[in-house]
């Protein structure tokens, strides 16, 4: 009877060690810990605002957790909004996801700053074959200091649509330097056809055409330097683009009569219904006419290049809005397996076929799944894009911003109105 219980009480203490030794053990950040240190799973949450593309995202990421099954990749998807207030507040508990698909940008350069991202530059330089492929300028975007925190996910890119039969019937060429366009503007304008539709109501479509005639008159160096603070927005560069704005706008009667009161949808319907010849839009456009037969009339080439300027006619207003990085505090190796992933062609194919350009030399796009238009307009892109220059009032702060918009509906909505006394008042 002794020796029973003395057996008994020796298991118990046995057991009770062995609880006692598992409770003490420190969890790794980013895993579960289930039977021995092999068995380790790491769980990794990624936040997107993606929700256009959640099943596609959504199969990829089932793709790779069975692929590896020492790691589970969930995902969280968010309308823009949404996220926005969500990343406020991550930031400020300093609890960023393990992965985050974000917006380049302020608050992107925030989470650098404050050593909440890690840095993938050596993961990058292992692989150079996928380093390689991304467009020029991807991974300098989410470059600081030289160092390396995030894969582009998306190009964006503005570019001069127009309807081919309009200007077949009119026996017209699109436009490659300012000079053709203001030619074509006044052909157009004597055949009582609107030349071109902006909704400039909204106010950026409008800045749109501004930020290009500056770029194709100085380069992009003069706008770093406004930003900065180096020097302002009256310099030679930025005025003579307000000049020639003015002249195609008032002396030409570009734009659709009215166009300051034109909202967005109005005068995106005058292109789209055929009514307007050109239209300065981004890839987003696309949207708006890929399901129409409108589509099968409609064209696009680069801005037009300004005589005797320094900027690149393939250098495109836009740049790579959206990039996948990961949180400094996760399990870096597995967070970068995944985006690394998640960023590949192959697993993007089914969002680059639709209307977006991706941000790959090689996309491995099959044109038999695409709209004729959006193959065309995606291939160009990777084959032609020398470069690009973000959009004004998302790279200046909110309240230069918005003084830039003003300044340029001012200016062409203004017959008199003084060209280096509005540009003055952006600072």
């Amino acid at each position: 009877m002794k020796k029973g219980l003395i057996s008994l009480l020796a298991l118990v203490i046995v057991l009770m060690t062995a609880c006692s030794n598992n409770s003490n053990q420190p969890a790794a950040s980013g895993t579960s810990s289930e039977g021995s240190a092999s068995s380790e799973v790491t769980q990794l949450t990624m936040w997107s605002m993606e929700t256009r593309n959640k099943d596609i995202i959504e199969a990829s990421i089932d793709e790779f957790n069975a692929q590896n099954p020492d790691i589970v990749l969930k995902a969280e998807f968010f309308e823009d909004e949404a996220l926005k207030t969500k990343m406020k507040v991550a930031i400020a508990g300093n609890q960023v996801p393990d992965i985050i698909t974000y917006w380049s940008g302020e608050t992107f350069d925030t989470l650098v700053q404050q050593g909440m991202l890690g840095e993938i530059t050596e993961y990058l330089n292992e692989d150079p074959a996928f380093r390689d492929d991304v467009l020029n300028g991807g991974l300098e975007t989410f470059t600081y200091d030289e160092r390396n925190y995030g894969i582009p996910v998306l190009f964006s890119g503005v570019s001069l649509w127009y309807n081919k039969q309009i200007f077949a019937e009119q026996g017209l060429t699109p436009p490659t330097t300012y000079d053709e366009l203001l030619t074509v503007v006044d052909a157009l304008n004597a055949n009582n056809i609107i030349p071109i539709t902006v909704a400039g109501k909204e106010r950026w479509p409008l800045l749109h055409w501004y930020s290009y005639l500056a770029q194709r008159i100085g380069g992009t160096e003069p706008f770093e330097k406004a930003k900065s603070g180096e020097t302002d927005f009256t310099e030679e560069s930025f005025v003579q683009a307000a000049e020639l704005l003015r002249e195609l706008a008032i002396d030409h009667k570009g734009f659709v009569n009215g166009f300051l009161g034109l909202d967005y949808a109005s005068a995106e319907s005058l292109f789209t219904t055929g009514r307007a010849a050109m239209y300065l839009q981004g890839e987003w456009a696309m949207d708006s006419f890929l399901e129409d037969e409108i589509s099968e009339q409609l064209d696009f080439v680069p801005f037009p290049t300004v005589e005797g300027g320094k900027g690149d006619i393939n250098v495109y207003h836009g740049g790579f809005g959206a990039g996948m990085a990961i949180s400094a505090k996760t399990n870096q190796e597995a967070a970068y397996k995944a985006i690394r992933f998640l960023t590949d062609p192959v697993q993007r194919k089914a969002i680059n076929e639709g209307a977006n350009i991706s941000p790959m030399k090689n996309a491995g796009l099959e044109e038999a799944n695409m709209h004729p238009l959006a193959y065309k307009y995606d291939s160009y892109i990777g084959e032609n894009l020398a470069g690009f220059f973000s959009y004004y009032d998302q790279s200046l702060d909110a309240k230069r911003a918005d003084q830039f918009l003003n300044s340029i509906g001012a200016i062409v909505g203004v017959a008199d109105a003084n060209i280096v006394e509005e540009l003055a008042k952006v600072k």
